[in-house]
């Protein structure tokens, strides 16, 4: 039974859309699976190998301690050993919460049996050593290097049981990719094979028919129209014209392209002269600092009336100007490596405050803390953000011309997507930022001060953004400005979680 063509094309159709539609599951089923497989081995086998080498790593850093006591009575060494204690427990109990293996419990289970019966007959070397029973307690350490031994050879035991699990679940990762394979290459011939059995139909059944039929019928309403050029007024000429319509609409798609192309050169020239910029201030950084020295040797030597006094304090202050546009190119050329430790953000403040006191006092600026009390410490890198702080305060201290108000504000809260956040505003009342260039600010080498690098405020809102936390501006209630710093409260910056 012959079927139609309407039967024939509908059936090509159905079977290309079938295949992907298939292709598509089994593809998007793998990479959940693999997105929980691989979510297995990172959360919980890779934790407990790390948990496995902390222990062999603490254990061996309990080795020596009471030797060291033995020879010179020196309690610093069994308070070294304390902390490599209390460093293996938490280890251990590390390792539980990683370990979802059966075998891996009860090797950690004869980790902790043999580890408490070695430590108690540890402390009673020690305890022979403190009493002057040296002979002793020489005697009882001997025995007890066969037990930190085990507890070693079971860390070891701990450690290689989670690499095979981690190998064995590699393996089955393996065979599921070469399934996924196989099926993406069998879905591939069958598209093929469907697409051309589908274009030879087309071809054939339609698009040669739609052809002849034009080429015969300009033929029949106008013998001449080859020389003419006269076209054919019927179905397809309206094919024509939609035709001219849909190139009219690729037309304007192809200026927005245009457009998009050259703002993306604009970038790219923009990226360019950034990196251009900061290799010719690193290059100069050196030959500066020559010739700020050398000046300083000469202002020392130099009998200078009044007048060269303050040409060299000129000169000298315009070699410090440049000297920290190039510090701000090569600080906004490189991202910032963050240091982290636990401090309170209102350290960094206390810092920021007390080192700009003269500057504020000299300018006649008045400073506001509003501090109910200290903010809660945080993972942040003190030196960087002081000087977002800084350079901040400067900035609103700069726009105060006849000396004013800056407030500095510490509170905390929460703020959707953050959660917990810590919020420190900075707000001044100044003149504030015209409206049209609030957006602006933070763009880099933008500034409205005539020798500004604009680089400033692009260099705070990237530390403030490595501390996975944003900084914004916007206008204050009262005239001013008001800059907004918001950190994280919990451990979600982005230096945390690489």
């Amino acid at each position: 039974m012959s079927l139609s063509l309407r039967k024939r094309i509908l059936l090509l159709l159905t079977a290309i859309v079938l295949v992907n539609i298939v292709g598509a599951g089994v593809t998007l089923w793998y990479t959940q699976r693999s997105k929980a497989l691989q979510s297995g081995i990172i959360d919980m086998e890779v934790g407990a190998m790390h948990a496995a080498f902390g222990l062999t790593s603490e254990l061996l850093s309990q080795r020596g301690y009471t030797t060291y006591f033995f020879l010179n009575s020196d309690p610093a060494w069994l308070n070294q050993m304390e902390i490599h204690h209390k460093a293996f427990q938490e280890q251990l109990a590390l390792a539980r919460n990683f370990s979802t293996l059966s075998g891996g419990r009860d090797i950690l289970n004869e980790i902790e049996s043999q580890y408490i019966r070695y430590v108690y007959a540890r402390e009673q070397v020690i305890e022979h050593y403190k009493n002057n029973r040296r002979d002793d307690g020489a005697r009882l350490h001997w025995t007890i290097r066969e037990r930190f031994h085990n507890i070693l050879t079971l860390c070891d035991e701990f450690r290689a049981l989670h690499e095979q699990s981690i190998q064995k679940q590699r393996a089955s990762y393996l065979r599921e990719s070469a399934m996924l394979v196989a099926l993406a290459v069998t879905g591939i011939l069958l598209s093929a094979f469907a697409g051309a059995w589908l274009a030879s139909v087309l071809v054939q059944r339609v698009l040669n028919p739609i052809r002849d039929m034009a080429v015969h019928t300009l033929e029949v309403m106008d013998p001449g129209h080859k020389k003419s050029g006269t076209k054919v007024d019927n179905e397809v000429e309206a094919l024509g014209e939609k035709l001219r319509t849909l190139i009219s609409d690729v037309g304007d798609v192809q200026k927005q392209l245009d457009a998009s192309r050259e703002s993306l050169m604009q970038s790219e020239k923009l990226a360019l002269v950034g990196k251009l910029a900061a290799g010719v201030a690193h290059s100069i950084r050196n030959p500066l600092t020559s010739v700020k020295m050398r000046l300083f040797s000469l202002e020392r030597s130099l009998v200078l009336d009044e007048h060269q006094r303050e040409d060299f304090e000129v000169v000298s202050e315009e070699i410090s100007h440049v000297e920290s546009i190039v510090k701000n190119f090569l600080e906004f050329a490189r991202r910032p490596k963050l240091r982290p430790r636990k401090q309170s953000p209102s350290d960094v403040v206390d810092m920021a405050l007390k080192l700009l006191r003269h500057r504020l006092e000299s300018s006649g600026t008045e400073i506001v803390l509003k501090r109910t009390s200290r903010l809660p410490e945080l993972p942040l890198d003190a030196d960087q953000l002081k000087e977002v702080f800084v350079n901040l305060i400067i900035n609103a201290c700069d726009a105060l011309v006849t000396g004013g108000t800056i407030t500095v504000t510490e509170e905390t809260g929460l703020m959707e997507p953050m959660g917990e956040v810590v919020v420190i505003r900075i707000a001044d009342n100044g003149p504030g930022i015209p409206p049209d260039i609030l957006d602006r600010v933070f763009d880099p080498f933008f500034s409205t001060k005539e020798e500004g690098s604009g680089l400033g405020l692009a260099i705070a809102r990237r530390v403030v953004e490595e501390h996975g936390g944003w900084l914004h501006v916007r206008a204050g209630d009262e005239g001013g400005a008001v800059f907004v710093i918001a950190l994280p409260g919990s451990r979600r910056s982005t230096w945390l979680r690489s």
